[in-house]
């Protein structure tokens, strides 16, 4: 399409929330490598990741507003994996990063 179109870029926008990764899919689409072998993350690393978004968010903007800020990035990120209405429905009401992180150990460890 850059070729047919003459655009000089792409927008990702909301493909990117919650899926970070779909960045490499579309880097390796434009190097020809079209073969459909979707980079896929594994729920592990999808937890290692969500922790990691967490701590910097905390550092960021405090506990408070760091928790609360990421309750919205937690539902992008869970979006359409097993129970994750019941998951999501928790996370928005804990106030604590202890409590934040042992909810995600324990829905991850579940599916």
């Amino acid at each position: 399409m850059f070729e047919y179109t003459g655009a000089d870029g792409i927008m990702i926008g909301r493909a990117n929330l919650g899926n970070p990764w779909i960045t490499k899919n579309i880097v390796n689409g434009l190097n020809g490598n079209n073969n459909n072998n979707e980079y896929v993350i594994s729920n592990k690393e999808k937890l290692k990741l969500i922790k990691e978004h967490l701590k910097l968010q905390i550092e960021e903007k405090g506990e408070y507003v760091g928790i609360r800020e990421m309750r919205k990035h937690i539902c992008w990120y869970i979006k359409n994996l097993k129970d994750s209405s019941r998951l999501r429905e928790k996370v928005n009401r804990i106030e604590s990063v202890q409590e934040l992180e042992a909810c995600l150990e324990e829905y991850f460890s579940s599916i």
